[in-house]
């Protein structure tokens, strides 16, 4: 299946492969469009991701988009609850 990295748009609502609904709460900020072009086409970029059924908030690196719409990432960090 054809797929693609993507940069998320904050305040949009993703399903992921696995059947969650995760809502995209913010971006790493990128001086320029050479450097997000950058850390995109490798795979580097850094998204903010909450599971809307329950609030589990993580940072998702290397969001990737399939053709179906439906995303994943290559591996998350700081997966928590809201405090």
């Amino acid at each position: 299946m054809e797929k693609q990295y993507i940069i998320p748009v904050a305040g949009q609502t993703y399903r992921n492969r696995n059947g969650g609904e995760y809502l995209c709460t913010g971006n790493t900020f990128y001086v320029d469009d050479a450097q997000k072009q950058r850390f995109l086409s490798l795979g580097e970029h850094i998204a903010y991701m909450e599971r809307v059924k329950d609030g589990w908030r993580l940072t998702a690196h290397g969001v990737i988009q399939y053709a179906d719409g439906t995303i994943e990432w290559n591996y998350s960090t700081g997966g928590h609850f809201p405090y």
